[in-house]
């Protein structure tokens, strides 16, 4: 079952299907021993073709959700193609000149920091949100396939973020495979597993710290950047990040493993050998501050507000399930389409949850037809005007999280 996919009430040879998709094998190998019903209906926007794909079929399962479970999804996918025909939904020409002039700055910062041995703070703080920009902008839509058609393109600026000290592959595994298919799950989202000192899950236990939680979260924050480096080589070395890896991902892995260490080389080796002492060590460390401070902090403030929806997926009927109620409710926007343009259209939460294969660029067009859809459908919408205020409902969640034992009283379920 390892190396076989299965969609609906079918399970299809995942080799079979990964040397056919027109978007590469990566994600189909990432899905390997996997249900991708959700997952292929939300990048296709429609359901799988199971009579043009039957000769890549070894058998059948119980399908894990109703036939008429995603009808509502499946009717707004008919209205947004209207709107934005699929095949207009990658990145405009206007999309890689933003994308390659972030490239361009990055390189020539870093080649200037480097070259001339300048390891000051400031220099390396303004690369570090850089480095941000490039992981919002770029390897975030090219690891979702929403840059290009072609699947090279994709698979090439995704390894920006092989560049900036994480994992395409690691990435891929644990957002695309995991997170964006259990958004918001307590028993399945990494995005909510939380840690000792953070409780994000009504499931984790409460302890005598939290109380403050809301308050030190965001100096904790400041450290995800270093974590990222670290954790992403631990996955790819132990192929577990939350759940297994996929174990068609194998040779990608490996590869990814080498590739983390020209990162070291580069801001943990070099800077001490051209200039050794602990001043350049500290001058090196507000580019791991600044970079993952900006990438953590538009991360949490996206699931985690007041009213969010939590769901224990092991007490509901998964048939019944609402892929569209579940991405929605769990998810929120913040500002409009200059925040988009800053972060990879990142505050639309909600649009990315639902469509994650569409271009950032072109949430801005989508989000009323979605917001006016939920509206008509009774499925909460949340849409802070600004980020000081989906920032301060952020702190009001955690603050519940941090001081009732039981937040969440009563978790969503499809009865």
């Amino acid at each position: 079952e390892a190396r076989t996919i299965q969609v609906d009430d079918k399970v299809y040879s995942a080799k079979a299907l990964a040397d056919e998709h027109p978007g590469g094998d990566l994600f189909i190998k990432a899905f390997a021993g996997r249900d991708a019903t959700e997952a292929f209906m939300s990048y296709h926007r429609r359901r799988f073709p199971h009579d043009k794909m039957k000769h890549t079929a070894i058998g059948k399962a119980v399908s894990i959700k109703s036939e008429d479970a995603d009808k509502d999804y499946i009717e707004l996918c008919e209205i947004i193609d209207k709107v934005l025909p699929r095949a207009k939904s990658f990145a405009p020409t206007s999309y890689f000149v933003k994308a390659f002039t972030i490239i361009a700055i990055a390189v020539g910062l870093e080649l200037y920091i480097h070259l001339t041995r300048s390891y000051k703070w400031y220099l390396t703080a303004v690369l570090g949100l850089v480095y941000a920009f490039i992981g919002l902008n770029i390897q975030h839509d090219a690891n979702h396939g929403a840059i290009s058609r072609n699947p090279r393109v994709n698979r090439l600026l995704g390894l920006t973020q092989n560049w900036i000290g994480g994992s395409a592959v690691d990435w891929i595994h644990q957002h695309v495979v995991q997170h964006h298919v259990h958004t918001n799950d307590l028993h399945h989202d990494p995005d909510i597993a939380g840690n000792t000192f953070i409780r994000l899950n009504p499931l984790q236990p409460l302890l005598h710290f939290h109380v403050v939680q809301h308050i030190y979260i965001f100096l904790l924050i400041c450290g995800f950047g270093f974590s990222v480096v670290f954790t992403s080589m631990q996955h790819l070395y132990t192929g577990m990040h939350k759940s297994r890896m996929s174990e068609m991902l194998a040779g990608y892995r490996v590869r990814e493993f080498l590739a983390t260490f020209p990162f070291f080389l580069r801001w943990f080796v070099l800077p001490i050998v051209q200039v050794p002492s602990v001043q350049t060590a500290l001058n090196v460390a507000p580019m791991f501050v600044t970079g993952g401070f900006y990438l953590a902090f538009f991360f949490v403030i996206s699931h985690n507000f007041v009213g969010v929806h939590m769901f224990d997926k092991t007490k509901t009927d998964k048939k019944k399930e609402s892929f569209l109620y579940s991405q929605v409710a769990s998810s929120c926007n913040v500002g409009g389409p200059w925040l988009a343009f800053i972060n990879g259209g990142l505050n639309y939460q909600i649009e990315h949850h639902l469509f994650p294969r569409i271009s950032h660029t072109h949430y801005p067009k989508i989000a009323p037809v979605v917001r006016e859809f939920c509206r008509k459908k009774g499925i909460p919408y949340v849409h802070f005007p600004t980020i000081s205020e989906n920032m301060a409902s952020c702190v009001n969640h955690l603050y519940k999280f941090g001081n009732d034992k039981n937040p969440y009283p009563s978790v969503k379920a499809w009865k």
